[in-house]
């Protein structure tokens, strides 16, 4: 079944905070975790508290975390804002070497995009398994993708049931040619209206597709936003995109 929002309406039934006006961010740690083709780097950003707690692996766009405009500590903050929303957050490396030179150039990003998918779907698989197996998790764990990001987690989450969920900032539908998915977990996607890289479009595209399939799909767009607007908690619309995102994750993750 899916569910469309307005933003601004939306919002009315959402919790009141705001994640830029929040406590002291909680540092991540770096650490690697194991995968079939490779070790993989990821900074860990542990929620706090003792109990049993769902896990979010932030997966990131086609620069990588940092980028020409050095944005890595806008996804750092962000991470932190979700472990103090109860969730055991990783920003996940999942680029090799050879990946990120190969992204970096735009004449081939594309193609090599479309060929380096299967791989890196079954490396979030693999990241998926690892940490359902950590003492604190209460074995759930959802994706929240940004960009190509989200792009992966639309190939990666129909091949596997062991994702729960996942939230998908300015993404579409797989980009691998001949991908036919046959599921989907519970979507949130997330897109601007004026998004001038990933156009609206190909997120609609993707809601339309899960929704024939039988998910539960929840649809948010924000008007005059273009891509990449939801990393900085510091923007009106990006903290109205992080209030829907824990709210889903809440639901889907928690139970709540």
């Amino acid at each position: 079944m899916k569910f469309a929002f307005l933003a601004a309406l939306a919002l009315l039934a959402l919790p009141a905070f705001t994640p830029a006006a929040s406590a002291q961010d909680i540092k991540g740690k770096e650490m690697t975790l194991p995968a079939t083709e490779r070790a993989v780097k990821v900074e860990f950003f542990r929620a706090p508290g003792t109990g049993k707690r769902p896990t979010a692996l932030m997966l990131h766009g086609g620069a990588g975390w940092g980028g020409p405009d050095g944005r890595i500590e806008n996804f750092r903050h962000y991470g932190s804002e979700l472990a103090k929303q109860g969730f055991d957050a990783y920003m996940v490396y999942y680029y090799s070497d050879a990946d990120a030179k190969a992204m970096a150039d735009n004449k081939t990003r594309g193609g090599y995009t479309q060929t380096r998918f299967p791989a890196w779907a079954k490396l979030v698989s693999d990241l998926t398994a690892d940490v359902k197996k950590m003492p604190d998790s209460n074995g759930k764990v959802g994706l929240v993708g940004f960009s190509n990001g989200g792009n992966l987690s639309a190939h990666a989450t129909p091949l596997d049931t062991n994702i729960d969920a996942a939230v998908i900032h300015y993404g579409g539908v797989s980009r691998v040619k001949d991908f036919q998915p046959t599921r989907y977990p519970p979507l949130l996607v997330i897109h601007g209206e004026a998004d001038t890289r990933q156009p609206m479009k190909l997120g609609q595209a993707l809601v339309d597709q899960a929704t024939k399939l039988g998910a539960h799909v929840e649809w948010v767009t924000f008007p005059g936003e273009n891509h990449g607007f939801a990393a900085d908690l510091n923007r009106p619309a990006a903290a109205e995109a992080f209030k829907h995102t824990v709210a889903f994750l809440d639901k889907q993750l928690k139970g709540e």
